[in-house]
């Protein structure tokens, strides 16, 4: 069946275009073309323009150069003006230091106590926000955090709260001095807590060990605390890092110090650190500097400890405090059962199994292997021999390899024996970087 027009009916489109025809003015619904109003209908539709110079000459106007450049002045200000982007710091808004918060005295301590079970709680922190308790040290606020053991992600949000507080101070008081930098002023903060909580930690580790006391008595009060702070800052300054409210660099070096500081043989404070250092082993193999520190505390450590066990005969002394560390959980479960020792292993190969069926050593041969193969095979510029800075206090000369008895791919791997196929590919991944190593070295 032939459609009309000559256009056949598969080829008609299904629906009209709202378009009229080309060169045509399109009809819309409401137009004011259709609006009888009494002067459309005696003196007809009138297209007025909506502007007077809408079209036209400019010959008439009386414009000269002068009246010209202001004009096209004018024009030039106003466009750099659009195309700039406008300083937000000035407009933004206000914070009302007064009103929104209110420093922490003695005389409210129920009231910031109250304040602060609130954020431990599912209370709104819209709430809270209109009136936030502000402390004058830094230090006090990781307290009354773990005191009422608020979410680390609720802390977070009074921390920067409490920095919001502080750069509106200083932007009140127009200080002309260096500007504030939050992160590295909550990482020393931070820094500071571990320091003493730690220190707090080792006078009772080492009145024990002097004493010779028992280690299943329940520690004093304050260590408890001490500990309890200390797991709780780690937890927090882990969110902390990863949010980007601190300083990574002073962090981690600051870790490491931590480390370095503790004597080789107080093994209850290695096992209290090292944790910590395992969280972080990703971020160490980033920085060769680091890196090379914690290899040369790692494997000094393994010397040590290899050495104090060549005598099969002599007993281990144990720190009483081992057995009832809240860090030392790991430590608690049995390990599991290892072969005897044969006259045909090799000797260091004897110790370290000696070690991974030590309940009390174990885990710590385990982090510090665990923390030199890590730096072995994604860092292993770390372990390279060098004598740079001869002579300057605080240098890190040779490599870490020259201390440590074995090869790193001997050292032992958490698991048991359905790991041999995993530890089978270790040795030879760590073997031919440290062949590349010594190439470089040779080179």
């Amino acid at each position: 069946m032939a459609a009309s027009g000559g256009v056949c009916a598969e080829s008609r489109p299904l629906k009209r275009s709202r378009l009229g025809p080309p060169d045509v003015y399109p009809q819309e619904q409401r137009q004011k073309e259709d609006e009888l109003t009494a002067t459309n209908v005696k003196q007809g539709f009138s297209n007025s323009p909506f502007f007077g110079d809408e079209y036209g000459t400019a010959r008439t106007s009386n414009i000269n150069p002068s009246r010209f450049g202001t004009y096209f002045s004018a024009i030039i200000a106003e466009k750099q003006k659009l195309n700039t982007f406008q300083d937000t710091g000035k407009r933004k808004q206000q914070i009302n230091t007064k009103d929104n918060f209110w420093p922490v005295i003695a005389r409210s301590r129920n009231a910031i106590q109250a304040w602060f079970q609130d954020l431990a709680g599912n209370k709104s922190l819209t709430l809270l926000a209109k009136r936030v308790p502000v402390f004058n040290k830094k230090e006090e606020v990781f307290s009354f955090l773990c005191e009422n053991s608020v979410p680390v992600i609720r802390a977070t949000w009074f921390i920067k709260m409490t920095s919001a507080y502080y750069a509106a101070i200083s932007e009140a008081k127009k200080q002309r001095r260096q500007n504030n930098d939050p992160p590295q002023e909550w990482t020393q903060a931070i820094s500071k807590i571990l320091r003493e909580q730690l220190h707090k930690v080792s006078e009772y580790y080492h009145i024990l060990s002097s004493t010779g006391s028992a280690g299943f008595s329940s520690p004093p009060r304050d260590v408890e605390l001490a500990l309890k702070l200390w797991n709780y800052t780690c937890r927090l300054a882990r969110y902390l890092y990863e949010e980007g409210m601190m300083d990574r660099q002073d962090y981690l070096t600051c870790i490491v110090e931590i480390l370095e500081k503790i004597k080789i043989h107080d093994e209850g404070l290695l096992k209290l650190v090292m944790p910590l250092v395992l969280q972080y082993l990703d971020e160490f193999v980033q920085n060769q500097v680091l890196s090379r520190r914690l290899a040369y505390f790692c494997a000094r450590k393994l010397a040590i400890l290899c050495n104090e066990s060549s005598d099969s005969n002599q007993s281990q002394s144990h720190s009483p405090h081992l057995a009832n560390s809240s860090t030392g959980a790991s430590s608690s479960q049995p390990p599991p059962p290892q072969p005897p020792p044969t006259s045909s292993m090799n000797p260091v190969a004897a110790v370290f199994s000696e070690y991974n069926s030590c309940a009390q050593h174990r885990s710590l041969v385990l982090s510090l292997s665990c923390a030199l193969q890590t730096i072995t095979l994604c860092c292993p510029s770390a372990l390279v021999w060098n004598n740079v800075g001869e002579g300057k206090p605080g240098t890190v000369m040779g490599s870490p390899l020259d201390i440590l008895p074995c090869a790193p791919s001997s050292l032992p791997i958490a698991g048991n024996n359905s790991l041999q196929n995993h530890q089978l590919y270790f040795h030879q991944l760590a073997d031919g970087v440290v062949g590349e190593v010594n190439k470089h070295v040779h080179d």
